[in-house]
């Protein structure tokens, strides 16, 4: 290969590479989308369940926090499969960690109402109040650094 063939190899080198890492990107952002789509429909289970709790039995109420910990653990292992772009690896891990601590939080709850136990239950929902708020944080400063 010519010295004069160089540059326009090098060139059409880089402008597939960034290419590719446009295509790895936008299909970085629609993996983060569908994995993260079942969460707003989370949020509003987990409003309802906690303001719907009243006059449902300890049991009814183990088993739907325990269900939405399931949930919400399928979401956090789907994100966590994901490899994000390279500048943004923290904001992800923060992400990935609040909703760690989210399925901790739900079955806390579902724990302290399997115990009967309405002030251990009552700290848990307090605790996985301020984890939602988290988990709205890390997911805003996670969507700034990617954009």
């Amino acid at each position: 290969m010519t010295r004069s063939a160089l540059p326009i190899v090098a060139a059409l080198a880089l402008a597939l590479g960034a290419g590719c890492g446009d295509d790895a990107e936008a299909q970085f952002k629609q993996d983060y989308n569908e994995a993260v789509r079942p969460l707003s429909m989370l949020g509003d289970d987990v409003a309802a369940s906690l303001g719907g709790a009243e006059g449902q039995s300890n049991r009814a109420i183990a088993r739907r926090f325990g269900e939405l910990a399931d949930r919400f653990e399928r979401t956090r292992r789907n994100l966590s499969r994901l490899d994000p772009p390279a500048d943004t690896g923290d904001e992800f891990a923060g992400l990935v960690t609040s909703l760690k601590r989210t399925v901790a939080d739900l079955r806390a709850v579902a724990r302290a109402a399997k115990d009967g136990d309405p002030a251990e239950a009552a700290e848990a929902s307090r605790a996985l109040v301020e984890t939602g708020q988290r988990v709205r944080r890390a997911e805003d400063a996670f969507q700034d650094a990617v954009d």
